[in-house]
């Protein structure tokens, strides 16, 4: 059995003879036998911490040298960074240094969200270094405004592997002065392809056939019930079917004003949003005098649509709506290492453990408007999830989990 001291020797040994030494001069410095100097060199040539060259029909060991990668990529014009899955920074070269204007040493082991870097990590580069992670290279192109300078940014994504054993991610990035670009220019609008953005089509394109499924429903039972007042010989009968219309037709409208609320007229696009300001704008565009509000989540930023206000409308909205006795609503925000744990809680009658789910579906009621289930689609693009997790009998509790990556603070 090698011992772990032995091998500490001869590693010793060998960075002291930088030469290289035969397996006969190890045994002789070391006063062991031939057999286990071999032994013990061998096993440092299988680890990686030595290696073998051939002087005539003597073979010499070395300690095996490593690259000082570091020193080498800081010379490099491209700027170089490295993440781990929790986005802290393990390595920045001095190209990104410059350009943002930071030392290694007060980035090093700050995730990077609470350092100068930030600008670089938009959506769409957070979507391709999770995309990254079982696949090839990815490729992100943008603009990005420092000071009063316009630049595209190449950005070339791809996994790492530290000698940990943990999967990390580097981002080389090449920069060139976007000239005659007007600044300003939000982030991923350049690539106009990119695979965040098409995730966002795909997902407005599939709610758009879902509203146009619903509304030809409720028109079509709404013209069966016109033929049935036409056709109907009882008058008294007559008014009834009229009221089942009018509510198909306002269960139409409402459903078309609340996707329009959270849809728009334009693509749904991913960026940093304050969390404090989409619950003042949510707070504004809903009435309630006798609910108390609190909030505790300043500082605090998220990858999300223009949407988001309307997503706490919502909850508010059941708040009012469904509370019945609430008088408080509180919404809060900490994180908790596994993301932005957003929670909003109210002190109503909550919600059976039965409706938990139910309450996202995709409902039949002629009055029901869609807002729950808009929310969690609209949340989850960019990886937020949204569950209840209320008592009922104590009030609603709404958790929205944003994973890392999609969220960043700063100093309150």
């Amino acid at each position: 059995m090698v011992e772990t001291g032995d091998i500490e020797k001869i590693r010793e040994l060998l960075g002291q003879h930088k030469q290289g030494l035969t397996i006969d001069e190890v045994s002789r410095h070391l006063g062991i036998n031939r057999s286990t100097a071999s032994k013990y060199l061998n096993s440092l040539v299988f680890s990686g911490a030595a290696t073998i060259r051939r002087l005539g029909p003597a073979k010499l060991f070395y300690l095996r040298e490593v690259v000082p990668l570091d020193q080498l990529l800081d010379h490099a014009t491209d700027g170089v960074v490295v993440v781990d899955p929790g986005y802290t920074i393990h390595y920045m070269n001095d190209t990104l240094a410059r350009m943002f204007h930071c030392q290694a040493d007060n980035v090093i082991g700050v995730q990077v969200h609470d350092t100068p870097l930030y600008p670089l990590f938009t959506p769409e580069t957070f979507h391709a270094i999770e995309s990254s992670h079982d696949g090839p290279e990815r490729k992100v192109n943008e603009s990005l405004n420092l000071g009063d300078m316009t630049w595209t940014v190449e950005k070339r994504i791809f996994p790492v592997h530290f000698r940990s054993g943990l999967l990390g991610t580097g981002v080389v990035c090449h920069f060139t002065p976007g000239e005659g670009q007007p600044t300003g220019i939000p982030a991923g609008e350049s690539d106009r392809y990119s695979p965040l953005r098409k995730k966002f089509c795909l997902q407005q394109n599939q709610l758009n056939v879902l509203l146009r499924r619903y509304a030809k429903n409720q028109v079509g039972l709404a013209l069966e019930l016109l033929k049935k007042m036409r056709d109907e010989r009882v008058p008294e009968k007559i008014p009834g079917y009229a009221r089942e219309q009018e509510d198909l037709l306002q269960s139409i409208l409402l459903n078309l004003r609340t996707f329009d609320d959270f849809l728009g007229d334009e693509v749904l696009q991913p960026e940093w949003l304050s969390l404090e300001e989409a619950l003042e704008e949510a707070l504004m565009d809903t009435r309630f005098s006798h609910i108390r509000f609190f909030s505790d989540v300043k500082g605090y930023f998220i990858c999300s649509t223009r949407s988001l206000p309307r997503v706490f409308q919502a909850l508010l909205e059941n708040s009012i709506i469904h509370g019945q006795k609430a008088t408080s609503v509180r919404v809060t925000a900490r994180d908790t290492g596994e993301g932005l744990l957003i929670t909003y809680e109210d002190d109503g009658i909550g919600i059976p453990e039965s409706g938990k789910l139910s309450i996202f579906e995709w409902g039949k009621g002629p009055h029901r408007a869609h807002s729950l289930f808009l929310s969690r689609q609209v949340l989850s693009v960019t990886g937020i999830a949204m569950k209840e997790t209320g008592k009922y009998g104590r009030g609603a509790r709404f958790e929205l989990l944003v994973p890392p990556g999609r969220f960043r603070s700063t100093p309150g």
